[in-house]
């Protein structure tokens, strides 16, 4: 059976919105720190992995939340390798409140990538098998986020020294902070995303312009948004929001 990894975290005021709720690219960046975390319990440390010539690289989450934890608040991460194959690991992570229920669930997929070649590579067997997750044929699917049929509005950001991590390439939280930077500022303070589906298509490194754009629209009742990050033309990261008004949403 998978090992299931749990640590406690209190959510400080620079992880918050202007409404005390934890920001969406502070969130990514805690699950990763708790993945990390345990990759370093289990003697996976970065040198490990980088010694087969390759680093885990995300390509795609899917996060289902009831409610975002506020400012001050104590919470437990948890996460589990469940299963993998030749070429992709599928990973939860659960975030539970101070009273012990499930805020966020997420669900993710990951490849190694071969750091020189800045390829897919074959999952070396050493850097999964401390997990003790299944080994499968197939990991489970994600549904493709939607593309953009009407624009609704864009902008393009410079890639900051600051936007760059230790794969020398644009950390993926900062996708997020480019998506929602489009939204209007009313709509932002009034509602919480419920559901994101987001994937991760090129790498975008220092020096790059990319263009955000966005889509707002109304399905089954539901605002909506996607969104798109581009990258000289070509697709980096594609997601879909799916959004429910503030006061719904505890």
């Amino acid at each position: 059976m998978a090992n299931k990894y749990s640590e406690d975290h209190r959510i400080t005021y620079y992880e918050t919105d202007n409404q005390n709720r934890v920001t969406l690219p502070m969130l990514l960046n805690m699950i990763i720190l708790v993945s990390e975390d345990q990759n370093i319990d289990l003697g996976l440390t970065d040198q490990f992995i980088l010694s087969f010539g390759v680093t885990w690289v995300v390509i795609q989450y899917d996060l289902e939340i009831d409610h975002l934890p506020k400012t001050d608040e104590h919470i437990t991460l948890q996460t589990q390798p469940s299963s993998y194959n030749k070429f992709f690991a599928f990973r939860e992570y659960w975030v539970l409140d101070e009273a012990g229920n499930q805020c966020i669930s997420i669900k993710s997929l990951w490849v190694a990538m071969n750091v020189e070649q800045r390829r897919l590579a074959p999952i070396p067997p050493e850097i999964v098998a401390p997990y003790h997750s299944e080994a499968v044929r197939l990991t489970p699917r994600f549904k493709k986020p939607k593309k953009i049929e009407q624009v609704t509005a864009s902008r393009e950001y410079r890639i900051r020294y600051s936007d760059i991590d230790t794969n020398i390439h644009v950390n993926n939280t900062r996708y997020l902070d480019w998506m929602i930077d489009l939204l209007p500022y009313d709509f932002l303070i009034s509602h919480q995303p419920a559901h994101i589906n987001l994937k991760y298509d090129n790498e975008v490194r220092y020096g790059n312009t990319i263009e955000s754009k966005y889509e707002r629209l109304t399905i089954d009742d539901q605002t909506v948004t996607r969104h798109e990050i581009y990258n000289n033309g070509n697709l980096a990261a594609v997601a879909n929001f799916t959004w429910q008004p503030d006061g719904e949403v505890d």
